[in-house]
């Protein structure tokens, strides 16, 4: 099998797979900070019955200015929680940057506040840095190795939250890169990214779409478009947003990034 072939037909299954999952739930909110308050409460309640049920709650953060909304408002209703509930809860990274430990760049920083807040720094799961390891395959491989140990392979996040780029990229998933189509892994290795820095780390569609509940927060005039495209008919080179869809998926925007969108839910 060639590389078209085998991308033709990783293209086929991811969007397939796109098409196959419920639609997008869309809730609006006066600003990005009431969007992402919104999203985080709906995060505790799906965390608090995953420990009611199993035991342990698997989280998935992202970057951007949508991941610092996110963290700022997760952590105060995270410390409000009982113990038993902050010390089951597992976060991970939708991406990361391949930079050194503490690097303004990295994502894994926004994990600090939650943390406070009571989370065990045991259980957060930080890709390895450049200087710990031979290179972004083996800290790639670490991770999908953590990801496979935990179930995270086959049995998916609880809850994932998912920036999104002017481009309608989601997590390290670009329009028209490769990595985007990686199929048969929980994750991958990106490189050449567009956006630096150019080696960077990403869960890939098949993760993302095992999720179950996938929340993906965006504010702001500059994301309207991104966020036409990411609700449309799924189309992951030229919007990989439209195929970041889990057994469940909803889509908070503050009113500027919602403009022109006919299907939404105001709370």
């Amino acid at each position: 099998m060639n590389d078209n072939t085998a991308d033709g037909q990783a293209l086929t299954e991811i969007q397939m797979a796109a098409a196959a999952a419920p639609a997008p739930t869309v809730v609006v909110a006066p600003t990005l900070n009431d969007a992402a308050q919104q999203a985080c409460e709906d995060t505790v309640r799906i965390l608090a019955e995953a420990v009611a049920n199993r035991g342990v709650a698997h989280l998935a953060l992202t970057g951007g200015s949508g991941g610092v909304a996110l963290a700022d408002s997760l952590a105060p209703l995270i410390v409000a929680q009982p113990e038993q509930l902050r010390h089951a809860i597992h976060l991970w990274f939708g991406d990361e940057r391949f930079v050194p430990a503490g690097d303004p760049e990295r994502n894994d920083l926004l994990a600090s506040p939650l943390i406070a807040a009571g989370v065990p720094e045991s259980q957060v799961h930080r890709l390895a840095a450049p200087q710990d390891v031979s290179g972004l395959d083996e800290a790639t491989a670490r991770m999908i190795h953590e990801l496979e140990a935990a179930g995270l392979a086959s049995g998916g996040f609880d809850v994932v939250h998912v920036g999104l780029g002017p481009d309608a990229h989601v997590c390290s998933l670009f329009p028209g890169h490769p990595a985007a189509l990686a199929v048969g892994a929980p994750a991958v290795a990106v490189r050449s990214s567009p956006k630096p820095p150019a080696q960077r780390y990403s869960l890939t569609f098949e993760t993302l779409q095992r999720a179950g509940r996938i929340m993906v927060v965006a504010g702001g005039e500059g994301k309207a478009e991104a966020v036409r495209r990411g609700l449309g008919a799924p189309d992951v080179v030229r919007a990989p947003a439209s195929c970041c869809r889990g057994r469940e998926t909803t889509w908070y925007l503050d009113e500027p990034a919602s403009a022109g969108h006919s299907a939404v839910r105001r709370p």
